[in-house]
């Protein structure tokens, strides 16, 4: 690898990426070093993988896109899974926190009901959730939820219709919803004839549920951002100003947390955010350790961070700005700086490279994800849930 500084320009060269990298910078005793960006960052693959046990067919994906749509599947019968991920906020729904079993209406008009105790993640890309930068990961294994609680996309699924406010509501038990949910399925005709396409028989269980609308979300991605392309080789997709942002995002250590393809490395830090939850959220392995999230498709998907305190991506930059100033008071109350990741500690940030960085964000957006809407589903119950 070759770097070569001037007063105006930092070229980088990577033998193994065939890119170059421009971007103007300081001169050279004020540059920070930077690795190559190709060691730390790199585009989405082009295809998803699925599990060994689970593989792909457009029937399975037909009966997902059913599922996910459907509140039959909420023991109230008025939450869908879409209902706190749907496509209109980005597979997100824009709150805070999100409103679950009993509410009415979508995104952030949505109130009333049961209040959940975390921000919905979007669904975009969770089918590359645990992708290393060599491009690895393991669909049966990957890493759900904001405290990694789950593992692969069927994991996932399980776990709303269980939970009291997301969907299950109070009327029914833990123990007893999915066998409820089952016995519904297998009341509508055209559900008993799609899992029969789907499976090869009119079975109707736990697992093939949970198949089905993993198969679905699987198809939920955005792998062709403009940093995608660059990344690729296409040395137009990004303006010399998002080229500096990127260089500033590395350099000022965001990529030591936000690394690989998805932009996270998936592990659970103490970061500090100010705790707007009460009573206190006591639902992750630590109270304050949540995993790093995507920044990919962050233009449609805010609010931010795990209880959704910073509306825009100004306020999650000067977030990490004031803690790399010391300033204590940006800190949660009951985390002391000494208690923060090393990453959190050694960041360098000022206000110049603050606009650069979001500059460089906005090229992780992709907008051309599926955002079909089912007219109807099988169980003639709203589309959607209580969203209207």
């Amino acid at each position: 690898m070759i770097y070569c500084n001037s007063k105006n320009v930092l070229l980088v060269i990577a033998s193994t990426m065939a890119i170059f990298w421009l971007s103007a910078c300081q001169d050279e005793d004020m540059l920070p070093a930077v690795g190559d960006p190709g060691e730390l960052i790199s585009a989405l693959p082009e295809t998803v993988q699925y599990p060994i046990d689970n593989p792909y067919t457009v029937e399975k994906e037909d009966l997902g896109r059913l599922l996910y749509w459907d509140p039959i599947l909420s023991g109230t019968k008025d939450v869908a899974c879409v209902t706190c991920h749907h496509p209109d906020f980005g597979y997100a729904d824009g709150l805070k926190f999100s409103q679950g079993v009993g509410a009415n209406g979508l995104g952030p008009g949505r109130s009333g009901g049961l209040r959940t105790m975390r921000n919905a993640p979007t669904v975009i890309n969770a089918a590359f959730n645990g992708i290393d930068n060599n491009g690895f990961y393991d669909p049966a294994l990957s890493p759900m939820f904001w405290d990694n609680r789950a593992e692969s996309l069927e994991g996932q699924a399980l776990l709303p219709m269980l939970s009291k406010e997301e969907m299950r509501g109070g009327a029914i038990a833990e123990g007893a919803i999915i066998d409820t949910i089952i016995q519904r399925l297998y009341a509508i005709p055209e559900y008993v004839a799609k899992f029969e396409q789907a499976f090869g028989s009119n079975d109707i269980n736990q697992d093939r549920i949970l198949a089905a609308i993993a198969t679905f979300e699987r198809g939920i991605i955005a792998n062709n951002s403009r940093f995608d392309r660059y990344m690729r080789g296409d040395l137009n997709a990004l303006s010399g100003f998002e080229i500096e942002g990127m260089n500033a995002f590395i350099q000022v250590g965001c990529a030591d947390c936000h690394s690989g393809p998805m932009f996270s490395d998936y592990k659970l830090h103490t970061i500090g955010v100010q705790d707007n939850i009460n009573p206190p959220d006591r639902g992750a392995t630590n109270t304050f350790d949540f995993r790093t999230p995507t920044l990919r498709n962050l233009s449609v998907t805010g609010p931010y961070m795990h209880n959704g305190i910073h509306e825009t991506l100004e306020e999650v930059m000067e977030f990490y700005e004031e803690i790399a100033e010391g300033e204590d008071d940006a800190l949660n109350s009951n985390v002391s700086e000494n208690q923060l990741d090393p990453e959190m500690q050694d960041l360098q940030l000022d206000d110049d490279q603050i606009n650069e960085i979001i500059a460089f964000l906005n090229t992780l957006n992709d907008n051309s994800f599926d955002k079909t809407i089912p007219t109807s589903v099988p169980s003639g119950l709203p589309v959607g849930g209580n969203i209207d």
